[in-house]
């Protein structure tokens, strides 16, 4: 029997100690000084989540970014001197990352798809609950997407309307891989679909990785924008 010299114990335990999950940056834009104290104040307390600046403006903005490289950009759509997609499309052009989460009280299909397109991870309506805002915070921290629950339907609805423009390359998807692709507009985490579909978490990644190959995607959130454009999931 090997014995452990206390020493070795506390190296251990402090070892242990010191794999804690860092919390969120988040960074707040907005140009009204009473949301960005109001949403700063109410995410505070959240212990997986730091609040690491307030900015009213695309330039204001575009400096912290560079400054603080926040984890998640929590910004109204409409801005003092541009919109999120201004910001968004510099944020592409010069190469920093940081997930967008647009928080706005336009809910108009053409606002949302616009963002989409731009690169946003997510989208919600001001005026939504305080859960549901650090819920949306939390699934675009981890890579995947978010459209609001009071959209989302008519989003799609509008899509499924037309017909569905996929993209020549694109092949059919079999009827497990658009029910896992509508899942993934939900924003729902593998653990969540292969608890709903009765599968496991390694077949589900199997079929987001076959979802990638047909859509010619690498991540969630661009799945989620081409089939919220091409109209390839209906609620």
């Amino acid at each position: 029997m090997m014995l452990r010299s206390a020493g070795d114990q506390e190296s251990q335990s402090t070892h242990s100690m010191a794999v804690v999950n860092p919390a969120v940056s988040v960074l707040v834009v907005d140009d009204h000084p009473v949301v960005r104290m109001g949403v700063s104040m109410l995410l505070a307390p959240e212990a997986g989540l730091r609040i690491v600046g307030e900015a009213s403006s695309c330039a204001e903005a575009w400096g912290m970014l560079l400054r603080l490289r926040p984890d998640v950009i929590l910004g109204d759509l409409m801005l003092e001197d541009g919109t999120a997609c201004d910001l968004m499309e510099k944020m592409q052009t010069k190469g920093v990352g940081g997930e967008v989460l647009v928080y706005t009280a336009h809910a108009g299909e053409a606002q949302v798809l616009e963002v989409l397109r731009a690169g946003a991870s997510g989208y919600l309506i001001k005026g939504s609950s305080p859960q549901r805002l650090i819920d949306a915070i939390d699934t675009v921290a981890r890579g995947d997407s978010y459209l609001d629950p009071a959209i989302a339907s008519k989003v799609m609805g509008r899509v499924g309307r037309t017909k569905e423009r996929r993209a020549a390359h694109s092949r059919e998807l079999t009827e497990r891989e658009a029910t896992v692709l509508n899942a993934l507009v939900m924003g729902k985490r593998n653990k969540d679909i292969a608890g709903e579909l009765f599968i496991t978490e390694r077949t589900v990644k199997y079929h987001i990785n076959g979802l990638f190959n047909k859509l010619r995607v690498s991540n969630r959130t661009q799945a989620v924008r081409v089939a919220v454009e091409q109209g390839l999931v209906s609620l």
